[in-house]
């Protein structure tokens, strides 16, 4: 073996070395940064409970295959898989944290309550529907109910019948006060519900002053609503409206906020909205968000509590 040759063998082998530490040594292209799981419930309120199964996803199809570990903050935990399935024994409030490579780590509160027995559901025509709303916004319509096979809207602006299915969206072009109308094969009469447009900018008018309290109330629901109404791969309108919520109105603490759904069911912020999100893929579902009904703010000026009326559509 000549010179030249053992040269060349000793500059492949300190190559092969180095590569082989680098691969060890530097991080890989994964942005950990983005990591993030869901959660999804099993039942049709979108709430965390006693005993139901509960599906928690790592969102990043890049970090699958990496070392996890699953901690439910009870003791409990789950090793090696990107979605498990859990069911936690006891109310409470618990830190699930999810742990890749033992290093990077992502922490979300949940509040699991106890389940309360369903009532009957309503088997009369009713419009699901928001009371207020802007000029451009797209606002979701719908009615279903035992033997409901035809609809005619009406939504007050046209004149005319603008849409003939169970869920619809409508999108005013002016503002006002509206009657919609909903024709269905099994009612007689038409079934009619109001509501108010506004413009996003209104000038004040000192004998009318802006109730403060409903543009509050309807920022909120307007927010909540486009979280339950994007897909699940849809994570930047997601993070947008979390935020805007957690800046606008919590002083940046959206965990320790409290949301009170239908008078009975309670999560933090973040968990509420995260149900609120994981909608789709959940089969023929959807939801409305009808009211805002009450805010609580702190000594310190912020938001603490929020309490909100929403209804769940089987399509």
């Amino acid at each position: 073996m000549n010179q030249k040759t053992k040269i060349a063998i000793g500059v492949l082998s300190a190559a092969l070395v180095i590569a082989v530490v680098v691969a060890i040594l530097v991080p890989s292209s994964v942005d950990f940064g983005n990591l993030d799981f869901t959660i999804e419930d099993t039942n049709t309120d979108y709430q965390y409970e006693v005993g139901e199964t509960l599906t928690f996803t790592l969102m990043d199809s890049s970090m699958f295959g990496r070392e996890m570990v699953w901690y439910f903050g009870n003791g409990d935990s789950i090793q090696g898989k990107h979605s498990v399935d859990y069911r936690f024994s006891e109310a409470g409030r618990y830190r699930v944290t999810l742990k890749l490579d033992d290093t990077y780590k992502q922490d979300k509160f949940i509040d699991v309550v106890q389940a309360d027995q369903k009532g009957a559901l309503d088997s009369l025509v009713n419009i699901n529907g928001p009371e207020v709303g802007y000029i451009g916004e797209e606002l979701v319509f719908s009615s279903y109910g035992p033997g409901l096979e035809s609809w005619f809207w009406e939504f007050g602006e046209t004149g005319n019948i603008d849409a003939y299915e169970g869920q619809v969206v409508y999108v005013y072009r002016d503002s006002g006060v509206y009657t919609v109308k909903l024709k269905t094969n099994i009612s007689e009469y038409p079934v009619k519900h109001r509501i108010k447009i506004m413009s996003l900018f209104e000038a004040i008018d000192e004998s009318d002053p802006v109730d403060s309290l409903e543009l509050l109330h309807n920022d909120i629901r307007r927010r909540f609503q486009s979280i339950a109404n994007s897909s699940i791969d849809n994570k930047s309108t997601f993070y947008e409206n979390i935020k805007y919520l957690e800046r606008t109105y919590t002083c940046g603490d959206g965990e320790t906020v409290v949301v009170v759904v239908n008078g009975d069911k309670y999560n933090d912020l973040y968990s509420y909205c995260q149900g609120l999100h994981s909608l789709e893929g959940r089969g023929k579902r959807t939801l409305s968000i009808e009211e805002i009904t009450k805010v609580t703010k702190g000594i310190n000026g912020c938001i603490n509590k929020i309490e909100v009326t929403q209804r769940v559509i089987e399509l």
